[in-house]
């Protein structure tokens, strides 16, 4: 009887063994997955939230100026604003990632047992993960054709995260960016020379 009991405690540890070496890399993979979606959506909701709050026009982020013959001459972003905005996405960008708790994600058994033919099958099992995260964000410009004799001005924010992602058993760190349009100005005619970016000329 003991001896039967002691073979039946060395399969169940070897089980236990074999499944957590299979379950490890297979959670970590889905979760980081979803992890980075759950991120970038909560980043691009945060911002856009902020921006409607806010409700700034792009004419408040971006003065135009003119030469006498009305063809635009250099455009000047305000620092003010833009240096007030990146520190309010900032903040309340990374204390949204921290309020991605225990949320579920479902592995499959298929996933688990591995191979193209059980991938995606079968009844999942869920895991709960939760995230926390150092943001940065930072504005960008750039200049794109707007069609015949146009240029289009956009002025975007970039969020990048390095998200920590803790699930059972296991957690790893993940890199995540997404980039939001808040403004764009179109130009009609030839490019300006000297275009003001964050109150400086583009060729200083």
């Amino acid at each position: 009887m003991a001896k039967i009991i002691f073979i039946l405690l060395i399969a169940v540890i070897i089980t236990i063994i074999f499944l957590e070496i299979r379950l490890k890399p297979v959670i970590r993979a889905v979760a980081s997955v979803q992890a980075q979606s759950f991120a970038i959506v909560t980043i691009n909701e945060t911002v856009t939230d902020i921006l409607d709050e806010m409700n700034i026009s792009e004419e408040e982020l971006e003065t135009v100026n003119t030469s006498s013959d009305g063809t635009i001459s250099s455009i000047r972003t305000n620092t003010i604003l833009t240096n007030r905005l990146k520190n309010l996405i900032t903040t309340r960008t990374q204390d949204a990632l921290s309020n991605i708790q225990r949320k579920r994600v479902d592995v499959p058994i298929g996933t688990i047992i591995g191979g193209e033919l059980f991938n995606g099958v079968g009844p999942a099992i869920p895991v709960y993960i939760s995230v926390s995260g150092t943001v940065n964000s930072d504005f960008e410009e750039e200049f794109q054709s707007g069609g015949i004799n146009q240029t289009v001005h956009k002025l975007s924010v970039r969020i990048s995260a390095e998200i920590n992602i803790i699930m059972p058993m296991t957690s790893c760190t993940e890199r995540v960016e997404t980039t939001v349009l808040v403004g764009e100005t179109v130009i009609v005619g030839e490019t300006p020379d000297g275009i003001l970016m964050h109150g400086q000329t583009a060729d200083s």
